[in-house]
């Protein structure tokens, strides 16, 4: 990837950050720098105390997985294990690329929110208008559905997250349905080895299912 390391250079030039810049790979190991640029496009995402500064790799490493985590996925830029051991310890290269990535999502969001803020007085959504509808009835309409474009923007945006957060309440209420058959089959067998100490047979046999539960209990 190439791309012009003065222009990225004045693009962080023209954040804030607290830390005094000296060297970009080390300023930015423990990626507090990052973070506080990122909090000024994405308030909502960042939270500035979550990211501590660091001077050992390991603690280093923890800010990145939480900065990854939290912030990058949401932006489509995922970060895997090596890539955050990199820039961690400072590896030559890793953050420039990083920053060029996110210079170029900001940048692009920048311009759209431009573009719709232009617009946004002249541009509206019709919501619910039928073509079949009489010339009269749908200026009527139309006057009581009118939409902004950055209010449908925001809204879908709103219904990306929810169902994001539909999706993981979902996984979490499968791996609980998963561990309760898991704990009935272990009182089922519980329950047949009582009945037959009872009965004088001794068995002891469980199935693979609740030897399993056994070890996670």
């Amino acid at each position: 990837m190439e791309f012009d390391l003065d222009e990225l250079f004045r693009w962080i030039d023209d954040h804030e950050i607290t830390r005094q810049k000296k060297n970009l790979t080390r300023d930015f190991s423990d990626a507090v720098p990052l973070a506080e640029i990122l909090k000024k496009h994405y308030p909502k995402l960042v939270e500035l105390h979550n990211y501590a500064p660091r001077n050992a790799v390991s603690q280093k490493l923890i800010n990145w997985e939480i900065l990854n985590k939290k912030v990058l996925n949401k932006l489509k830029i995922n970060l895997n294990y090596l890539e955050q051991e990199q820039l961690a310890k400072a590896a030559p290269g890793g953050i420039e690329k990083l920053l060029h990535k996110i210079k170029l999502k900001v940048e692009k969001q920048q311009s759209v929110r431009e573009k719709s803020s232009e617009s946004s007085e002249k541009n509206y959504f019709l919501e619910g208008i039928s073509s079949d509808e009489s010339p009269e009835d749908r200026i009527k309409n139309i006057k009581q559905k009118l939409m902004p474009v950055d209010m449908c923007n925001k809204m879908e945006a709103d219904i990306m997250e929810k169902n994001d957060q539909l999706l993981k309440l979902q996984q979490k209420v499968d791996h609980l349905e998963n561990m309760l058959i898991i704990k009935d089959e272990r009182i089922n067998d519980l329950t047949r080895q009582l009945q037959a100490m009872a009965n004088g047979d001794g068995d002891k046999t469980t199935s693979p299912r609740t030897r399993f539960f056994n070890k996670i209990f």
